[in-house]
């Protein structure tokens, strides 16, 4: 487990802790949510009721969403199985006759909505003004963790993932099959030392625009240093893909940027490397594309 996880994790664990002693809910979970998933940092179940596992695999994530996609500042749901919002969710006819949901949503100071804490019950839940705000008062506080983690793994001009999030999925042991790309922007040197180097950030920051709009929600995009990029696929079906990619990349890369006043035109030296199922770990496919962006530079000098 990254120490990214742990951090969350252990925040989650303490802001239970208090919770289940303010109130007298059957469970109270905590989760974080993306574009993709969501995934519980902790759960606690008062009792020993066996709905927890089925609960935490078949109902956590639509019901995750659902206090996340709300847009108000809690939910509040006094029957799940009779309201047309969760009626028609798997397994919702196993939980307890009159179970009742309420949700607070995990936030961000952006107001971007990151996670949710959930306290279910097995009736009626009648929170006091005073209790719902001391959730609502860990929720904020969760979104503050979070919101340092993700400073933590992000590159601060840019917003993309640094190389210290590539530790973490590192760390992380996730069994993916992935394809590497590793783009260097060349000659970007001159570009700083011809118009200065907020000029050159301006033109990072352009670049990056580009580089988002071709890797899906699923791709990490890798601020890897410098005027370097790396792109981590995950599941593309072969070297066609990629290099299908690849050649969107170059061509968007190669159309000029408009950066006060000024026409810039750039190209960019791309290594690519994939295991397939060849067992290769993600820090040897890094160090792959590496030497083969290495590689096209020093043949790109050659012609």
């Amino acid at each position: 487990m990254s120490s990214h996880d742990r951090s969350l994790e252990d925040a989650a664990e303490h802001i239970i802790d208090t919770l289940k002693h303010f109130l007298q809910v059957n469970m109270i979970l905590i989760a974080t949510s993306d574009t993709t998933s969501n995934r519980i940092l902790r759960a606690f179940n008062r009792g020993d009721d066996n709905h927890t596992d089925m609960l935490t695999h078949s109902l956590l994530s639509p019901l995750c969403k659902l206090v996340v996609d709300h847009g108000f500042s809690h939910l509040a749901i006094p029957d799940l199985s009779d309201d047309s919002r969760t009626s028609q969710l798997p397994d919702i006819d196993q939980l307890p006759q009159s179970c009742s949901l309420v949700g607070v949503p995990v936030k961000t100071s952006s107001n971007e909505a990151v996670g949710a804490i959930c306290l279910l019950g097995k009736g009626p839940i009648g929170l006091n003004e005073q209790q719902l705000s001391i959730v609502k008062s860990m929720a904020a506080i969760l979104g503050y963790v979070i919101e340092l983690e993700n400073a933590s793994v992000t590159d601060s001009l840019t917003g993309l993932y640094n190389r210290r999030y590539l530790s973490h999925v590192y760390q992380s042991g996730a069994d993916k099959q992935f394809s590497v790309m590793f783009i260097d922007i060349d000659d970007f040197k001159d570009v700083n030392d011809t118009y200065g180097h907020d000029f050159g950030d301006l033109l990072l920051l352009e670049i990056s625009g580009r580089l988002k709009q071709n890797v899906r929600k699923s791709d990490i995009l890798v601020r890897y240093g410098g005027d370097e990029f790396l792109i981590c696929f995950q599941h593309l079906v072969d070297n066609q893909d990629i290099e299908f990619v690849a050649s969107k990349i170059r061509d968007s890369i190669k159309e000029p940027f408009e950066i006060r006043d000024q026409t810039i035109r750039i190209s960019a030296s791309i290594g690519i490397s994939a295991n397939y199922g060849l067992g290769s770990s993600l820090k040897e496919l890094i160090s792959d594309a590496d030497q083969a962006m290495y590689g096209v530079k020093q043949n790109e000098k050659s012609l």
